[in-house]
C-alpha cells in the first residue's frame, strides 16, 4: 500500500510542477532542437539515458554496483516506462492487510525514475515543503540531494540538463545513505559512459528479469545504414529509421549537410544491457560537412556516435536513436 500511495503522491506533486517544465530529450541529436547542437562542447549536458529505466539499468548493473543480488526488477505501477524498482528482497504479501496482490507485494529495493521537469522549480518545491537540498562532490556530475529534517537522504537527482534528471532513492533498508551516494556516483558514470568498474552477472537469473534473450548481433543493420550515408544515399538511410515523417524530413536536412562520411569502426556497446528488441553500437566516423552541418551536431574530422536499433512489431530492426554521447 505504501508503494502505491508514494507513487500517487509523486505523480500529484509532479503534475503540479509540470507546467513550468520544458521537455528536453538530452543527447539525442534532433535537428529541430537548437539546444542539442554541439553537445560534445557543452558543459551543462553530460550524457543521457533512454526513457526506459528498466532497460537502461539492468539487474547486472545494480548487482555490480551494490554487491547485492537483485531478485526482481519491476517497472513502477504509476510510471512503468520511466521508473523502475530493483528488489533485493521480495514478498508478495509484504504489506499486510492488502488484498490486491499488485499492491501488497514489496521488499527492500532501489527506486529510479527519469523525470523531464525543471530542476530549479523542483528545488523551490522541495524547499517550500521544509526539506533542504545539497550536492555531493563524490558524484562526478551535477546533482541535487534532498535531505529530510532529521538529516537523512530522501532522494538524489542526477542532473542531465536543466529540464531532465534521474532520481534515485531506496526503501525498507535496501541501502544506507552512504551507499546511496556511492550508487548515485556509479549511475553518473554510466550516464557519462565512463564506468570505473566491470559489470558482473547478477547471480539471480529469473525469467522476470530476463524475459527474452538478446539474440544475435544486428551489427549488419547499423553497417548498412552507415554505408548508405557514406554513399550519400539519403532516402535509403531515412527508410531504415523508425521515426515519423516530420522527423525524417529533419534528418534529411541533417544528412544532406554531409559531403563525405567514412566508417572507421563499429563496435558493440553496453552489450550486457541488450534485449531481444534493442541493441546499441558505438561508431567512429570520419566526416566532412558543409558549414551548416556544424550547426546540426557534426564536426569536420572524427565524430563518435551511439546508434541504437530497435525491432518493430513486424520483426524488422530499424535505427531508433543516434546520439553523440552514450
Amino acid at each position: 500500500m505504501k508503494k502505491i500511495i508514494f507513487s500517487l503522491l509523486l505523480i500529484i506533486f509532479l503534475l503540479g510542477l509540470a507546467g513550468c517544465a520544458k521537455k528536453n530529450n538530452g543527447i539525442i541529436i534532433n535537428p529541430d532542437n537548437k539546444n542539442q547542437v554541439r553537445q560534445e562542447e557543452s558543459a551543462s549536458i553530460k550524457g543521457d539515458v533512454s526513457n526506459d529505466i528498466c532497460i537502461e539499468f539492468s539487474a547486472d548493473f545494480v548487482y555490480s554496483v551494490t554487491g547485492k543480488p537483485v531478485v526482481k526488477v519491476e517497472p513502477d505501477i504509476m510510471a512503468p516506462k520511466f521508473a523502475c524498482r530493483y528488489y533485493f528482497t521480495y514478498d508478495e504479501h509484504f504489506y499486510k492487510g492488502v488484498d490486491n496482490p499488485k499492491l501488497s507485494a514489496g521488499g527492500a529495493h532501489i527506486f529510479m525514475m527519469l523525470e523531464n521537469l525543471n530542476i530549479a522549480d523542483q528545488k523551490k518545491g522541495i524547499e517550500s515543503l521544509g526539506a533542504t537540498t545539497k550536492s555531493d562532490y563524490r558524484i562526478k556530475t551535477d546533482n541535487m540531494i534532498t535531505v529530510r529534517e532529521n538529516g537523512t537522504i530522501w532522494d538524489i537527482k542526477l542532473i542531465i540538463n536543466p529540464n531532465r534528471y534521474v532520481k534515485i532513492n531506496y526503501s525498507n533498508g535496501a541501502l544506507t545513505d552512504e551507499q546511496l551516494i556511492d550508487f548515485a556516483a556509479k549511475i553518473a558514470e554510466k550516464i557519462q559512459g565512463n564506468l570505473s568498474f566491470n559489470i558482473k552477472s547478477n547471480p539471480v537469473n529469473s525469467e522476470e528479469q530476463r524475459p527474452e534473450e538478446a539474440g544475435e548481433s544486428q551489427r549488419s543493420v547499423a553497417s548498412n545504414f552507415l554505408d548508405n550515408l557514406s554513399n550519400l544515399k539519403i532516402q535509403e538511410s531515412l527508410a531504415m529509421m523508425d521515426v515519423n515523417d516530420n522527423a525524417k524530413q529533419s534528418w534529411g536536412v541533417n544528412f544532406n549537410t554531409i559531403v563525405s562520411l567514412k566508417v572507421n569502426k563499429i563496435e558493440e556497446a553496453f552489450k550486457e544491457e541488450w534485449t531481444a528488441t534493442r541493441q546499441t553500437f558505438k561508431v567512429e566516423l570520419d566526416v566532412k560537412v558543409k558549414p551548416e552541418g556544424e550547426q546540426v551536431g557534426w564536426r569536420n574530422g572524427t565524430n563518435y556516435r551511439w546508434v541504437t536499433l530497435e525491432k518493430n512489431a513486424s520483426g524488422t530492426w530499424l535505427i531508433h536513436e543516434i546520439a553523440n554521447n552514450p
